[in-house]
C-alpha cells in the first residue's frame, strides 16, 4: 500500500516549512508503510508571496517530495488535480497547506482506511474558525448536501481525506470537486467513513474562502442532481445567474402572495406575477446555457486542452 500526499497552497509562505516539519514527524510514526512507500506533492497554485521559494529550501527531505508551481492562480480543486496527475502511488492522501490540519491524524486515517473503505474523510467536530463567517455557512451547506444526496457525512468540507486512487475519474472530477467529493462518490455507492480529527486555528496567512462558496455548493448541488456530468469554470458563471433569477423569482412571488392575502391587492393589479415567471425562465435559461456551453467545451476538446495547458505551465522539483 502506497500513498501519494497531496498538498494545494496559494500565499501560505509562512507555514511551508512547519507543516513540512510536522509532516515528516507524522510519517515517521506510520510504521507499517515504508517511507519509500510515500510520496508527498506540493502545489503551488500561483502564490504570489515567498511559498515557491520557500518550498525549493526542502531539499533535505528523506521522503520523495515532488514540488509543482502553477504559471497562475487557478483553484484548490485545480491545484488537487495537478497533483493527481503526477502522483505514482496507489492511493492518495489530501491535506490542506494552512496548518489547521493536523499531520499527526494520518496514523488514524490510514487505520481506518485498511478497513475496506473506498474513502475516509475528516470531521471538524471541534472547529477552531469563526463561527459566523466560516462554521455557521459550513454547517448549512452540509445540512443542504445531506438533504439532497446519499451522503450522511457531518463535514464535507474538512480538506484531509484518504482515497483510492481508481475513484479519480472524469464525471467526478468537475468543478471545484474538492467540496463535495465525498458526497459524490457516496453517489456513486462506494464505501466512505468518517472520522473525528483535530482541527487547529490558523496561526498564520489568511482564509481563501468567503461567503461566496455557498453559492458553489448550491450550484454544485443542483448539477449533481440534475446533469452529473462534467463540468467547467462556465458553469458556476452562468450557473450564478441562474441561482440570482431563481431568487428573484422567489422574492416576487412572495412579495405578490403578501400583498394579495395582507393588503388585498390582486394579482393581476401589479407586475409581480411577470416577474416571477420572467425571472425563473431566465433562472432555467442560464442553467441550460450552462449545461451547452460545457457540451460545445467537450466537442473541442483537443483544442481546449492544448489552451489549458499554455494557461496551467508548471515547473517540477524531484527531490529525494
Amino acid at each position: 500500500m502506497s500513498f501519494s500526499i497531496i498538498i494545494p497552497l496559494y500565499n501560505e509562505e509562512e507555514n511551508v516549512k512547519i507543516l513540512n516539519n510536522q509532516l515528516l514527524s507524522a510519517i515517521d510514526k506510520i510504521n507499517q508503510i515504508k517511507k519509500s512507500d510515500f510520496e508527498i506533492i506540493y502545489v503551488d497554485d500561483g502564490s504570489r508571496d515567498a511559498t515557491f521559494d520557500n518550498l525549493k529550501k526542502l531539499s533535505n527531505n528523506k521522503v520523495k517530495t515532488i514540488i509543482i508551481r502553477h504559471k497562475k492562480n487557478l483553484s484548490q480543486s485545480a491545484a488537487i488535480l495537478t497533483g493527481i496527475n503526477s502522483s505514482e502511488k496507489d492511493n492518495f492522501i489530501f491535506l490542506d497547506g494552512d496548518l489547521q490540519n493536523d499531520p499527526d491524524d494520518l496514523l488514524n486515517f490510514i487505520k481506518e482506511f485498511e478497513k475496506g473503505y473506498d474513502m475516509v474523510v475528516g470531521w471538524r467536530k471541534n472547529r477552531k474558525d469563526n463561527f459566523l463567517t466560516r462554521t455557521l455557512p459550513s454547517i448549512l451547506a452540509n445540512s443542504l448536501v445531506r438533504l439532497f444526496t446519499k451522503s450522511n457525512l457531518h463535514d464535507h468540507g474538512c480538506a484531509i481525506k484518504i482515497l483510492k486512487k481508481d475513484l479519480i475519474f472524469d464525471d467526478i472530477t468537475w468543478g471545484d470537486f474538492h467540496r463535495l467529493f465525498a458526497a459524490r462518490i457516496m453517489d456513486g455507492g462506494y464505501k466512505v467513513s468518517e472520522i473525528i480529527v483535530n482541527h487547529r486555528e490558523r496561526e498564520f496567512g489568511n482564509s481563501k474562502y468567503g461567503l461566496e462558496r455557498i453559492f458553489k455548493v448550491l450550484i454544485d448541488l443542483v448539477f449533481l442532481k440534475l446533469f452529473k456530468s462534467k463540468k467547467s469554470s462556465s458553469l458556476y458563471f452562468f450557473g450564478l445567474f441562474g441561482l440570482i433569477s431563481f431568487g428573484l423569482a422567489l422574492l416576487s412571488f412572495i412579495i405578490m402572495c403578501y400583498l394579495r392575502f395582507f393588503n388585498g391587492t390582486s394579482f393581476i393589479s401589479t407586475p409581480l406575477p411577470m416577474v416571477s415567471v420572467f425571472f425563473a425562465l431566465s433562472g432555467v435559461i442560464f442553467f441550460f446555457i450552462s449545461l451547452l456551453t460545457q457540451l460545445v467545451l467537450e466537442q473541442n476538446k483537443t483544442a481546449d486542452k492544448s489552451l489549458k495547458n499554455n494557461n496551467t505551465e508548471i515547473i517540477k522539483f524531484n527531490i529525494k
